[in-house]
């Protein structure tokens, strides 16, 4: 019999029992079908609205020195910054979901506990060739660790969107990834700013990566158009543009072994060779 996690809740704000257990069945009926190398313990923090979480995550990055920028706006994330795997939920996010949609943000984030538990998934350093081949390209070494994490993120919801379609978790993820490529008011914004700077081009391209390399697996598996996905999440870019990116991510997934670190800086150096 599967020895299931320990899962450890904490409350921020009001947070009811039923919502509590929903996420508790959720998890453990996801731990079940994924069955091995589970982690032993599983803290669960559980946020009533965004600005709690948002609070709670800079206070975190503070306190231990982590630079990286726009996690606190995720529905759910996944960490492991003090030595074993964390969730934290924003309940009001997540409610905004259709049932399957949250099904599949909660396994999306159980899956990442199973595959990316231990702080050697969120501390990498620069490879030498991706640090020189940036300086060559005039490119700022803190833009670089920005542009890695992005790429990071990136690859890691890959590996998990492969695994759960593998233990046959197919609509919760088709619904949860429908729901990360809604065209974002911020990525608009962003995009304008960003798009007559190369630098800043970059970052926003590399941040559109986590959705699109998400987003692989389905469309090998033919239940996303991805082509279709993106063309609606991006509409405000060119179609060029457009074009080139998915290119890319597509390129990139095709490529990807089971070596999580590897995958990341293969992705690093593609991204820094074809949108750089």
């Amino acid at each position: 019999m599967t020895k299931l996690p320990l899962l450890h809740f904490h409350y921020h704000g009001h947070v009811t029992q039923a919502q509590e257990q929903q996420i508790r069945r959720t998890l453990e009926e996801c731990y079940v079908r994924l069955g091995h190398w589970l982690p032993e313990t599983v803290e669960v923090r559980l946020f009533d609205a965004p600005v709690q979480l948002a609070a709670f995550v800079e206070a975190e990055k503070a306190e231990l020195g982590i630079k990286t920028l726009g996690d606190e706006a995720f529905i759910c994330s996944h960490d492991a910054w003090r030595g074993s795997p964390r969730l934290l939920i924003c309940i009001e996010r997540l409610l905004a979901l259709s049932g399957v949609a949250q099904q599949g943000a909660v396994s999306h984030e159980a899956a990442h506990t199973v595959l990316h538990g231990g702080l050697a998934y969120y501390v990498f350093r620069l490879p030498l060739d991706c640090v020189e081949l940036a300086r060559a390209k005039g490119m700022q070494l803190s833009l670089l660790q920005q542009v890695l994490y992005h790429c990071a993120t990136a690859v890691k919801d890959y590996e998990v969107t492969r695994l759960l379609l593998r233990q046959g978790y197919e609509d919760c993820q088709v619904a949860f990834a429908q729901t990360q490529f809604l065209p974002s008011d911020e990525d608009r914004l962003a995009w304008s700013l960003a798009r007559c700077h190369p630098q800043g081009g970059l970052l926003f391209f590399t941040g559109q990566l986590k959705t699109l390399l998400l987003g692989c697996p389905l469309e090998l598996a033919g239940l996303l158009q991805l082509e279709r996905c993106t063309d609606s999440m991006l509409t405000y870019i060119g179609p060029d543009e457009r074009k080139r990116l998915l290119g890319l991510a597509r390129s990139i997934a095709e490529q990807l072994g089971d070596d999580t670190h590897d995958n990341i800086r293969l992705t690093l150096r593609q991204v820094l060779l074809k949108l750089l």
